[in-house]
């Protein structure tokens, strides 16, 4: 199978498109062409001087919250999850499971994401992983591991619904991975996630370094997202927590860690020289005011950087252009420098970085030889319109309504602005039904 997309602009690196003709055949780019270059193919697509993006990788989200979205505001992070998250989660079954992450992925989808790192709840995580198959989005995903019971009194006691052991946590996630880890045509991975280190046992932590190690797959989970939490783990674990994984053996190339805001210049040497990834989450973090993650000095300190937006409820959605531009305006505003994370630093995050910290080396950009994972942008939409066609438009003044095709794996997953193959309003009838049946579920 080959498409041609022709008559529009590529953005292969650097500030400026050029205008250049695509090609895709089974499921990569195969070539990028002259402008009126003939090519046979099954498939051709007049852009019609639209611009291609490669697709942009979302590092970080919960879709299991999407159907919880503006039932948990204007609360801090300990009280948010206390008092709304984890009883939300806790009441949630396989059909409602199902359908926060079949919404989720199509946001993502229109909004021109096409690779995803999904941290579900403790239960029903296959129900995502279902969702994530069927919508065609390419994927990391894996259930919260919480197996520490003994939990601060600032996080409350732990639902009944989470409460597992350290070895049922584990043969849990080795059968999640075994039956998912390269599903779809390696479309879909698995990942060990446990949920954070005040409530995963050392136990777990040090024996997930060692299954990455032998099955080669990321672990996931967050990390010095506030400072109450890092003196709560300081004052538990006796290290900050940058520090406390490294000593047991998980930092690395195969770790991932969510917001990184409170970092020293030591932790900062260790994600550097080990290789971890960091996925910044800057609206989520200025909702629950958290605070502003130091991706500046990150940047230039060489640490592996990317984008997510953590979960609909402390978002409230999951905009990746939103994400760009406030990445760029806060680490600006916060030096009084508007001359910090240009806009191609920052578009390099949401891509070309988001691959690399999933392990994705043949995804983010368009070159020949990358995965055929690509959106449509229209940039002569009134919001940008007259500005040139530029990766600054892209950043400051884009937002998801002017993508309007999303292909992943060479296929198109949004085409013209509609899913092909998913009914969006049923979707959205079934969720509202299904969030009453679990919200009746919390005393």
């Amino acid at each position: 199978m080959k498409t041609l997309l022709k008559n529009g602009f590529l953005f292969t690196g650097g500030l400026e498109p050029v205008r250049q003709e695509l090609l895709v055949e089974d499921g990569r780019i195969s070539a990028l062409l002259p402008p009126g270059t003939v090519v046979e193919a099954q498939e051709v697509c007049d852009l019609q001087g639209r611009a291609v993006i490669p697709g942009f990788v979302q590092t970080h989200v919960h879709l299991c919250q999407v159907l919880f979205r503006g039932r948990a505001d204007d609360l801090a992070l300990l009280d948010w999850l206390r008092t709304r998250i984890w009883p939300y989660e806790a009441a949630h079954d396989e059909e409602s499971t199902y359908l926060s992450a079949l919404l989720g992925c199509m946001e993502l989808l229109a909004g021109g994401v096409t690779s995803v790192c999904v941290m579900e709840s403790v239960r029903y995580a296959a129900f995502a992983a279902q969702a994530m198959e069927e919508t065609g989005i390419r994927g990391v995903f894996g259930k919260a591991m919480m197996d520490y019971t003994d939990t601060p009194a600032a996080l409350g006691g732990m639902p009944e619904a989470f409460l597992e052991t350290t070895e049922q946590s584990l043969e849990r996630s080795l059968a999640l991975m075994r039956r998912w880890h390269g599903a779809a045509g390696g479309r879909i991975r698995y990942a060990f996630m446990p949920r954070g280190i005040l409530t995963t046992s050392e136990e777990l932590l040090g024996e997930l370094g060692r299954l990455s190690g032998e099955y080669g797959v990321l672990v996931h989970t967050h990390a010095c997202e506030t400072e109450p939490e890092s003196r709560l783990v300081e004052r538990r674990r006796g290290l900050t927590e940058i520090k406390y994984l490294h000593r047991l053996g998980l930092t690395g190339e195969k770790l991932l860690l969510a917001h990184c805001l409170c970092v020293d210049d030591e932790d900062m040497e260790i994600l550097r020289s080990t290789g971890t990834g960091v996925a910044s989450c800057p609206l989520a973090n200025l909702k629950l005011a958290s605070g502003i993650a130091p991706l500046q000095r990150m940047h230039d300190a060489g640490v592996r950087l990317s984008l997510g937006s953590d979960g609909a409820p402390c978002n409230n959605n999951l905009d990746m252009f939103q994400e760009m531009k406030y990445a760029a305006l806060l680490q600006k505003g916060v030096a009084h420098d508007p001359t910090r994370m240009p806009a191609e630093t920052v578009f390099r995050m949401a891509t070309e970085g988001g691959a690399r910290v999933l392990g994705m080396e043949d995804a983010g950009l368009l070159a020949p030889g990358m995965r055929a994972d690509l959106a449509v942008v229209d940039l002569d939409r009134r919001e940008i319109a007259p500005a040139p066609p530029s990766l600054s438009a892209l950043v400051y003044s884009g937002n998801p309504g002017v993508v309007t095709d999303t292909m992943v794996d060479g296929r198109w997953v949004y085409r013209n602005r509609t899913f092909p193959w998913i009914d969006e309003q049923t979707v959205r009838v079934r969720a509202r039904a299904v969030v009453e049946r679990v919200l009746a579920r919390i005393p």
